[in-house]
């Protein structure tokens, strides 16, 4: 007697498939639109392309068409003490949630655990200070950033404790760095710094090396992207036309 088989499609088929085929495109890059977290089933993002579907409601976001999809870079306002190397147990991977998402992001994309661990830091700065950080699962803009042969500019600002003098300020300002007064009252002084590339300390043993005491250190500034608007601990993912 014949065994009754059941119907092939009874558990469903891969959800990659079923976005190669509404997307006419390849498994592969089926793929990528999925783990890129640009595809939502019955209105629930779903970033695993092995997810069985039937008549679901598939839904992919409109930037994620013909099975092209921007490499994510994301950029963040840094707490002090949060560090940039992913196994700290206070990095700042873990501001990256939606309630420290900012109004100001416009990319529509849904930042999935999966997309959240492919990201790499691409501009560390140390754990005491704040400001811009780039995390980005971009090789091209990770090389991009890190290239010494033709650095970015950098500009950050530092708070010293009392009155700097001439001749400190003459002895802030080496060869490649600028540094100039923002500001000054007998108990602190702000001072703007920029230069090309940057690594983590250099700027502190700078205005160390003076004798001044640093009480602050923001980085504001990478090329042409600013930190501002976002409010301490916030994120947002940069949008395709931004350069640094």
């Amino acid at each position: 007697m014949a065994t009754l088989q059941a119907p092939e499609n009874s558990e469903g088929i891969r959800l990659s498939k079923r976005v190669a085929d509404l997307l006419k495109c390849s498994r592969a890059e089926a793929e990528q639109v999925i783990v890129g977290g640009w595809v939502k089933v019955n209105q629930v993002v779903v970033d695993e392309p092995a997810h069985r579907v039937n008549d679901e409601n598939i839904d992919i976001h409109s930037t994620a068409q013909r099975g092209k999809v921007p490499l994510l870079t994301v950029i963040l306002h840094k707490a002090a003490g949060q560090s940039c190397l992913p196994q700290s147990h206070h990095s700042v991977w873990k501001s990256l949630t939606p309630e420290m998402r900012s109004n100001q992001d416009r990319s529509g994309i849904s930042l999935t655990p999966r997309l959240q661990k492919m990201l790499q830091c691409a501009a560390a700065l140390e754990d005491a200070a704040t400001g811009l950080v780039v995390l980005s699962e971009d090789p091209s803009m990770i090389r991009k950033l890190l290239d010494e042969r033709t650095p970015l500019e950098h500009e950050m600002l530092a708070e010293v404790h009392g009155p700097v003098s001439p001749d400190q300020l003459y002895d802030m300002c080496p060869t490649g760095l600028k540094t100039s007064i923002s500001s000054s009252t007998p108990e602190k002084t702000g001072l703007r710094m920029a230069f090309k590339g940057y690594q983590p300390g250099y700027a502190a043993g700078v205005i160390e090396n003076t004798g001044l005491r640093l009480m602050g250190l923001k980085r504001v500034r990478m090329g042409r992207v600013l930190m501002a608007p976002l409010a301490l601990g916030q994120w947002r993912a940069l949008m395709p036309y931004e350069r640094f």
